[in-house]
């Protein structure tokens, strides 16, 4: 059962380790009115501090850009480029916080001057140390200007880090926020800024006109006498090179060319029929017979005349020869016919040879001379081309001046015509009006931080000394700390008496709490030993006023409603049951019984209302721990063992003396009490060691004293948890 315990106990552990959030947050419960008197406390102070703080005003103005600016001319675009973008809107952004608009807002509503800007100045801490320890810091001199330049520029300064400038998401509006101790200032403030950018951005345009103007005069002038200069070169080059119709020139010489081109091929190809005739008639081994085979003789009408009188001639050579003799007249008159034939067909054929070589001869000369025609063509065919590639080249610059110097023109025209036309970069949509109510926000603000801050800080507080105190302060820390079974809860009992606790408080039933948690231990002590019955219970602790004492007394009295009990007093050194049941320090007790003057009847006393007998510890002996370790009292256990049913014993702290060291080991049951909250951990293990190395364990834990405000609400092992069946 024990260990069954000891593991309930370490599963129902916070999940922070040794950190019991549910305790805390008890112990802040318990602390609650504290906290919230020092919460009211400091917000009380806050309250007060807050009101000598100045209102503060804040006052909103619009502006609105206008990137898309008429386009009247294309110059404009030189400074109006990109304006639509969104680095634009940015741009416009850091020009309204930069130093030359909060210049212009200095000077334009005069701040130098202004009473918000003439207050004295708050003396630093180091100033008022000074101050403070009795040094009085020595005035500095500085030249009046020197000054004047100073707070100008903390001025600017003011401006450019106080002033608020945000872009309206999607739009080109700019809200223009500023603070202020004055309502006309903080109106006048964004207002004044927003007046400066739209005069700034207006003469920078006015310069970039100007500017572009002066420079476009100046261009166009020297593209006028550039234009001049290159059609003159064009003209002269005309007129030397006579190129009034270029096209005309270089089609004749092209027509030219083809002619001779053509009449060139047509004499080559006469040249090459006259050569090879030519070439049959030169030949040296053809006689002037055999030239009559080429159609070129037979086709000659010359030839074929000779030839029809040389076949007539042969004819009648033949017709005579029939009838009549070589001899005879007729024959040799037909004979010479003949020869006559022959001889003028020869001569023919000489006559067609002289003939074809004459042609020959003028067809060689004819090609020599048309080739030399068509060289002369060409060449005058190419320059012709030349000087129409050095024409066109003039022509396209005189081309290009012209077209610079008419846009430049165009341009300059139409910026002069407009020069006097421009429009603002921005206007003022929604401007600043004074505000009429403070920021009394932030007081409020002011005032509620400091509220939750000292609230949270007394949390704080007491979260922090809870967590310091190194004590028992609940049940799982009986097992979790001391790794001890927990034998029973016994909650604080208020008591205006300085002896504590009544002593009948247990049967007076004014404290049913009390009561109920006594009974719970007497059930604990019952069923923990139902086989081995603890007939004599030692209950100890680790220091005096830990509550052993009222421990043993109200166990004894809830026993002795069951059974019959006997306490003993054996805290001989500082005994204290004979004075709390009124009994007579004379009255013999344990250390008498023990040193043999007197019975053990003669040292027990009844208490009637309880119930249950008593032995007091009688007179003191000078060496308890020597009784108390004597035969004698094991002997007188033995026989009180057998006339009561338990035997409660009341021992000295442990870490006081050593007798209950002594007494433990003739007890059947150690009891140890812890008083919650009080008793230091490492007091507690260092007592239980000490008992731990002489082989005595503590049957179990009694945490005493505990809040059940504050522990027994959330124990849901222990008394307490249904305080409600206590009633």
């Amino acid at each position: 059962m024990e260990n069954r315990t000891h593991i309930d106990e370490e599963g129902d552990a916070s999940p922070l380790g040794n950190i019991d959030i549910i305790a805390l947050i008890f112990a802040v419960y318990e602390k609650k009115w504290y906290i919230v008197a020092f919460a009211l406390l400091v917000t009380t102070a806050a309250y007060f501090s807050v009101q000598s703080i100045r209102d503060r005003y804040q006052a909103t103005a619009t502006l609105l850009l206008s990137p898309s600016q008429a386009n009247l001319v294309s110059i404009r675009d030189v400074y109006e480029a990109g304006a639509q973008r969104r680095e634009f809107l940015m741009t416009q952004v850091e020009m309204l916080r930069s130093r030359a608009i909060a210049e212009r807002v200095v000077d334009a509503i005069g701040l130098e001057n202004h009473e918000e800007f003439n207050r004295p100045p708050k003396p630093s801490f180091s100033l008022k140390f000074k101050r403070w320890i009795g040094i009085e810091p020595e005035p500095t001199s500085m030249d009046p200007e020197a000054l004047s330049r100073r707070k100008r520029e903390q001025i600017v300064n003011h401006i450019v880090s106080k002033i608020s400038v945000k872009p309206v998401r999607n739009t080109q509006l700019i809200k223009l926020s500023y603070e202020s101790y004055s309502p006309r200032l903080a109106a006048e403030l964004p207002n004044a800024v927003a007046q400066a950018y739209i005069a700034e951005q207006q003469s920078v345009r006015t310069d970039v006109t100007e500017k572009a103007t002066s420079w476009l005069s100046e261009r166009l002038e020297g593209l006028r006498e550039k234009l001049e200069s290159s059609e003159h070169a064009l003209n002269a080059f005309q007129q030397r090179e006579d190129l009034v119709d270029l096209q005309g020139v270089r089609g004749l010489a092209s027509q030219e060319l083809n002619e001779t081109m053509n009449q060139l091929l047509e004499a080559k190809r006469e040249l090459k029929d006259v050569e090879a005739i030519y070439r049959q008639v030169k030949r040296k081994d053809v006689t002037a017979e055999s030239l009559l085979s080429q159609p070129e003789v037979l086709s000659n009408p010359l030839i074929q005349a000779a030839r029809q009188a040389e076949n007539s001639a042969l004819l009648g050579v033949t017709e005579l020869g029939r009838r009549y003799g070589p001899k005879h007249p007729a024959m040799q008159a037909a004979h010479d016919e003949l020869d006559s034939a022959r001889a003028n067909l020869r001569g023919e054929i000489n006559n067609l040879v002289a003939s074809i070589e004459i042609n020959f001869e003028q067809a060689r000369e004819k090609v020599s001379a048309l080739e030399n025609e068509l060289a002369m063509a060409k060449n005058d065919l190419q320059t012709v081309a030349q000087k129409e590639v050095h024409y066109d080249e003039l022509k396209r610059e005189v081309e290009i001046n012209s077209q610079l110097y008419n846009t430049f023109l165009t341009r300059f025209k139409e910026t002069r015509e407009v020069s006097g036309y421009e429009t603002a970069a921005a206007r003022l949509a929604d401007p600043a009006i004074t505000p009429r109510r403070p920021l009394a926000s932030k007081k409020r603000l002011l005032i509620l931080f400091a509220f939750v801050a000292s609230a949270g800080l007394g949390v704080a507080l007491v979260v922090l000394m809870d967590l310091l105190k190194n004590g028992i302060r609940d049940p799982q820390d009986v097992s979790r700390k001391l790794g001890q079974p927990l034998m029973g809860m016994v909650p604080r009992v208020p008591t205006k008496d300085t002896d504590g606790l009544a002593l009948y408080s247990y049967f007076d039933g004014q404290d049913k709490h009390f009561s109920e948690a006594i009974r719970s231990l007497r059930t604990g002590v019952v069923l923990s030993r139902l086989d081995d019955k603890a007939e004599i219970i030692c209950i100890t602790s680790s220091a005096p006023e830990e509550g052993k004492t009222s421990m043993s007394i109200n166990l004894s009295f809830s026993l002795g409603q069951l059974e019959k009990v006997l306490l003993i007093d054996a805290d001989m050194r500082r005994p204290s049951i004979g004075r709390k049941f009124d009994i007579s320090p004379n009255r013999p007790g344990l250390a008498d019984l023990l040193s043999g003057r007197f019975s053990t009847e003669e040292c027990i006393v009844r208490d009637e209302r309880s119930g249950i007998d008593l032995m007091p510890s009688g007179i003191r002996p000078e060496d308890p721990q020597r009784l108390l370790g004597s035969v004698q009292f094991q002997n007188i256990l033995k026989e009180l063992r057998g006339k009561y049913d338990r035997i409660i014993i009341d021992t000295p702290p442990v870490q006081a003396v050593s007798d209950v060291m002594v007494i433990a080991r003739l007890a059947n049951s150690l009891l140890y009490v812890v008083r919650a909250e009080e008793t230091r951990v490492g007091v507690i293990r260092a007592a239980i060691s000490r008992l731990a190395n002489i082989g005595i364990r503590p049957e179990g834990v009694i945490l005493n004293c505990v809040s059940m405000e504050k522990r027994g609400a959330y124990s849901d092992q222990h008394y307490g948890y249904y305080p409600e069946y206590s009633q």
